[in-house]
């Protein structure tokens, strides 16, 4: 898989409420929450799932505040606490 069709997930602060922007080779989406933790909760989930993904977390003025990939052998595990 390039680099370039790796599924990103965004994760930002916008007008106080976390957004959770997804961008892949097939699929744009975006979701919003109340807090960071649960922007965090799911972007996590959704790039587990996906089986390589990266997340990124991004500052107010939208600098790169911390990213992790994640890569799983089984894209259908997804763990639930």
């Amino acid at each position: 898989m390039a680099a370039s069709s790796l599924p990103v997930l965004s994760v930002q602060p916008k007008d106080g409420v976390w957004s959770v922007n997804e961008r892949g080779p097939s699929r744009v989406a975006i979701a919003y929450f109340p807090s960071k933790w649960g922007a965090l909760k799911h972007a996590v989930k959704v790039a587990k799932a996906k089986g390589r993904a990266r997340v990124a977390v991004l500052e107010r003025d939208g600098g790169l505040e911390a990213s992790r990939d994640y890569t799983s052998s089984d894209p259908g595990a997804v763990e639930v606490p």
